[in-house]
């Protein structure tokens, strides 16, 4: 898999999957949004798109509607929806099939091409700053807090459900640490315990 990504000075206002077969665009479309320090990372294809949507903490998803001679990109919209990430459709050619195919499996904006990248910047900032979606929420969430990059992936397995035992096995490291970053974690959201954190994060 190729994701194409850069090295950020500053924080980012979010991190994105971008889809986009097409390397003018694509090139460009990540070169605004860093300009704006929106974090995006780029692929070509629809089999790198869905293997970086798994491996990746992304919170919206820009797809292109064709990446290959297929509407590959709208089938990646409903995978984002079921992982619970809000996206944007791509389109040279938008019609009322595309709309409505794409709002029926979960998307949240449409954008004909050619844009302007100030257009798609005010789209992602709302997908920042009003988060639709588990996942986008839980990094919403702990990209406001001070957390440390582990802290961050322990936080995340937590909230995955994952027992301090499982969550070991994952990382590669001993109980103890586990526990150590638990207590970290939980003394920084001022919680007790796991089901306090996930109602601080997702509440009811």
């Amino acid at each position: 898999m190729t994701v194409r990504n850069v090295t950020y000075e500053k924080p980012a206002h979010g991190k994105v999957l971008l889809a986009e077969d097409d390397e003018v665009i694509g090139m460009s479309i990540q070169a605004g949004l860093l300009r704006r320090e929106i974090e995006c990372d780029w692929v070509k294809t629809f089999d790198e798109a869905v293997k970086a949507l798994k491996a990746g903490n992304y919170h919206a998803v820009l797809a292109d509607v064709y990446l290959s001679k297929e509407p590959d990109g709208l089938q990646l919209v409903g995978m984002a929806r079921d992982m619970g990430i809000p996206s944007i459709i791509l389109t040279a050619a938008l019609d009322m099939e595309i709309a409505k195919t794409g709002l029926n499996l979960g998307a949240d904006y449409l954008l004909e091409k050619p844009f302007k990248i100030e257009d798609l910047s005010v789209k992602i900032e709302d997908l920042w700053e009003n988060p639709r979606g588990l996942i986008a929420r839980r990094e919403r969430f702990l990209a406001l807090h001070q957390l440390t990059a582990k802290e961050k992936e322990l936080c995340r397995l937590i909230l995955k459900g994952l027992s301090n035992q499982e969550i070991g096995d994952v990382v590669g490291t001993t109980l103890g640490t586990v526990k150590f970053y638990s207590s970290q974690i939980f003394e920084k959201f001022q919680v007790k315990n796991r089901s306090e954190l996930f109602n601080l994060i997702f509440p009811t």
